[in-house]
């Protein structure tokens, strides 16, 4: 039997489910390189300090917008649902919410005292 986590996760589909991932490993991205730093210096820029300082802080607001979008979305689609699917809508939603917020509590920090 499934649990309601279980049902959760399925209703959100796949491709909500990997964009909330992406959301939260960016995150996590930033914060394994704010606790193990890369400690070899070489001539040029390893990956890691390309990916963690280049490509995260990029990404990191065109997945707030998509994902404030797929919340707007979700909103509209459980204003006009009744019952189950209404419900169902509300709570993609929260969860959307949440990683957008906790997504802006992290980065807003961090683009405004390092803008260097």
């Amino acid at each position: 039997m499934k649990s309601n986590h279980d049902n959760l996760l399925s209703s959100l589909g796949f491709l909500r489910v990997a964009l909330l991932a992406l959301a939260l490993i960016n995150i996590l991205l930033m914060l394994i390189d704010v606790l193990v730093p890369v400690t070899t210096v070489t001539e040029g820029h390893s990956l890691w300090w390309i990916v963690t300082n280049l490509v995260a802080p990029v990404l990191a607001p065109l997945l707030a917008i998509v994902l404030l979008f797929d919340y707007i979305m979700s909103r509209v689609r459980a204003a006009d649902a009744e019952g189950e699917l209404r419900s169902r809508f509300i709570a993609i939603s929260r969860i959307e919410l949440s990683v957008i917020a906790l997504s802006l509590l992290f980065w807003v920090p961090w683009f405004v005292l390092d803008l260097s």
